[in-house]
């Protein structure tokens, strides 16, 4: 057994101690990492022995175990002659019910992109057949998924890179005739597609003498208002042209002049000129003076009232204003005009006298009709200019102009001015971002209306019953009552007068939350927020933090940012659990995420002992060329990057717990005998307290805040 390494004995060990039949992959000729792959197969129940063979690498066999493992048929792409990379891609096609191993001559990219279009249902069939790239058919795919249709601006000389510049125009509705250019690179591109975007004079800049970053310099100044006529000439490197932006945008520095008989200082960029005189008392003669103010650049806006001082001698040796220019005016900025009520979402409910909430006069969004104008966009207005002592002409500064909004669900017009609803829905805006989704409006649900499973908003004016469902995957508003009833949305969910489920109902948000008048015996989940005037024998359960204007009685509730309530239980002493910390969730996936790592460790001290096997064996000449050398290399550094991912998800999800950890419970008015609140590890049982936030300690007592 000498030939073995002492990982491939001890994996040979390994073997026998779990009953395997270790003579299937007890040959030299496997890595250590090899033989614990198929080790680990054999001992899943596997039958693996049709590939244990030589000429499998160990990247290929890990293909074709995991898809044994997944069930899928690998005989399709089982051939030792198959580069691992394609076995994955066909493997991954498999997994999801899509066979591509008939194209199998195209690389391991372009097989990548084809799995992943047939995955989303699209064709792209066309544009691998034309000789499109990995990188430019990645863009070509996002335009599909997105809706727009790149064929008459692309071309298989433009990168990938120019590609996506093109594609994100084309999303943002802009004219993209101006940059999809084979002349122009993709910085470039980006830099005319960013103006448009911003709606700025391109044409100033839009020449492909011109690097990128000039572009860059000029857009900015534009953006600025700056008159760039100053710079945008190709005899200026993009250094200078920033020099000259900046020095337009702080305007000139202050000038002094002394001569024989004053000081003369020019300041607020030449605006201002101010005279002191070394000598008091004496008469200048005003010609003179002005032939002298002219000869050192002041010879507009000249004060009379100072200049007759000085004829008269009436003047000391301060400083005095002698020239007055005009300031420029900037023009007002590019704004625009909504034709909805833009602030809904940030409209709280009215608080009522009694501490209940009124969700029944609040307004949760706006709703329109296909052809309804969204928004007008009022261009910005030139400034008016000024001029200096000396009498140039400062150009005003044009108002800023307002970048295009972006979305879906809207029309924009020909001027990029006029936004109209493409369809009847929900409209919103969250920052530059205008959406119009589908929405449904319906009066009631029930057994005989049927469920409903919507793409969009959903609004329910009347009542939903027992045993309905009712799914959206935008936000579902109930203006009536409901009952034992299902209701699942990936948005915010808002029951305006409340749900009494009798142990039946459900309820699922997304992170939008949940909004409610009241909950009795009702399961609610959400990924946001639980906000609800009353609580009944519920189960709540909140990623984010639980608030209660009136009472939290019964039931249990867990949230992982904390908790705002009124009241806890009540005088009958109901029992009420409150508990906060950290979300299983992330437990088990940080669980899954040190598994990983562990089995990635292990992997990577067996190929770290063959690539030191292979270097002592052969000389850096050979090796440096031996596939299997390269294989170990390459995987080498996968399974690295692979390591510092997952390192980087479990620093995320530990600062969640952190957060988790740290998460209050503030109860303003009074905590009842029988409620329980956990925090972590500490537990606290009140006893009729009033106005206490609970806080963990760490250890097993809770730190009560009056």
């Amino acid at each position: 057994m000498a030939e073995y390494t002492n990982d491939q004995l001890f994996e040979i060990e390994e073997g026998k101690k779990e009953s395997l039949d270790t003579s299937v992959y007890e040959n030299p000729d496997f890595l250590a990492i090899q033989m614990r792959r198929i080790r680990i197969a054999m001992a899943a129940g596997l039958e693996v022995t049709p590939y244990v063979k030589p000429e499998y690498d160990w990247m290929q066999m890990e293909e074709i175990f995991t898809g044994l493992e997944n069930g899928v048929d690998v005989t399709c792409f089982a051939d030792p002659s198959i580069p691992y990379e394609k076995m994955h891609q066909v493997r991954k096609g498999l997994e999801h019910g899509i066979d591509i191993s008939g194209d199998i001559k195209y690389s391991a990219g372009v097989l990548m992109q084809l799995r992943k279009s047939k995955e989303e249902k699209i064709d792209i069939s066309k544009y691998i057949e034309q000789g499109y790239d990995p990188e430019q058919l990645y863009q070509i795919r996002l335009a599909i998924n997105h809706h727009v249709d790149p064929d008459q601006y692309i071309e298989t000389d433009f990168r990938g890179a120019a590609i996506a510049e093109i594609r994100q125009g084309l999303e943002e509705d802009i004219d993209v005739t101006t940059y999809a250019d084979i002349k122009y690179g993709w910085r470039q591109m980006r830099e005319i597609r960013f103006g448009l975007e911003s709606r700025l004079d391109i044409s100033i800049y839009a020449n492909p003498y011109y690097d990128w970053e000039q572009m860059r310099e000029i857009r900015l100044g534009l953006a600025e208002g700056l008159d760039v006529s100053k710079y945008s000439t190709f005899m200026y490197t993009s250094n200078e042209m920033r020099k000259r932006r900046i020095q337009l945008s702080e305007g000139a520095a202050d000038v002094s002049v002394s001569s024989e008989d004053y000081d003369l200082n020019i300041t607020s960029g030449g605006i201002e000129a101010y005279i002191a005189m070394k000598k008091e008392g004496e008469k200048i003669n005003r010609d003179s003076l002005i032939a002298s103010l002219a000869e050192n650049n002041v010879s507009h806006g000249l004060i009379e009232e100072t200049i007759q001082k000085l004829a008269d001698g009436k003047y000391d040796k301060k400083p005095m204003p002698i020239a007055r220019g005009s300031i420029p005016k900037k023009g007002e900025d590019g704004r625009y005009e909504f034709f909805f009520n833009t602030e809904i979402d940030r409209k709280k409910p009215k608080i009522l006298e009694d501490g209940s909430v009124d969700y029944q006069n609040t307004d949760w969004f706006p709703v329109v009709k296909e052809g309804d104008v969204l928004a007008v966009y009022h261009d910005a207005k030139e400034g008016d200019d000024g001029f200096a002592v000396d009498g140039t002409v400062i150009k005003g500064k044009k108002g800023i102009e307002q970048e295009l909004l972006k979305g879906s669900g809207f029309i924009l017009s020909e001027d990029k001015h006029t936004y109209t609803a493409e369809m009847d829905g929900m409209v919103e805006l969250k920052g530059s971002i205008l959406t119009v989704m589908k929405h449904l409006e319906v009066q009631e649900v029930t057994l005989a209306t049927g469920n409903i499973n919507f793409d969009g908003s959903v609004h329910v004016k009347g009542n939903i019953e027992n045993g309905a469902v009712v799914k959206a995957t935008g936000d579902i508003v109930v203006d009536g009552n409901v009952g034992g009833a299902e209701i699942v949305s990936d948005g915010k969910i808002m029951l305006n007068r409340g749900m009494n489920a009798g142990r039946r109902g459900k309820v699922k948000a997304g992170k939008g939350g949940v909004v409610s008048k009241f909950f009795e015996s009702v399961i609610v989940l959400s990924d946001g927020d639980i906000e609800v005037t009353n609580s009944v024998n519920s189960i709540l359960r909140a990623k984010g933090w639980i608030k209660s204007t009136k009472s939290i009685i019964g039931g249990k509730a867990f949230s992982s940012k904390g908790y705002k309530i009124s009241h806890a239980g009540n005088e009958a002493g109901t029992a009420t659990l409150i508990q906060t910390g950290v979300d299983q969730e992330i437990v088990d996936r940080i669980g899954e995420l040190n598994d990983k790592m562990k089995e990635n460790s292990k992997q990577l001290m067996l190929l770290a002992n063959s690539q030191k096997e292979l270097q002592l064996k052969y000389p850096p000449e050979v090796r440096n060329t031996l596939p299997l050398f390269l294989k170990v290399d390459n995987a080498i550094f996968t399974i690295n990057k692979q390591q510092d991912e997952i390192k980087k998800e479990i620093e995320l999800l530990n600062l969640q717990i952190m957060y988790s950890r740290e998460a209050p419970i503030t109860i303003d008015g009074v905590a009842h005998e029988g409620v329980v609140c956990i925090l972590g590890k500490s537990r606290w049982e009140a006893a009729g307290e009033r106005g206490v936030t609970l806080k963990a300690t760490g250890g097993a007592s809770v730190n009560v805040i009056k």
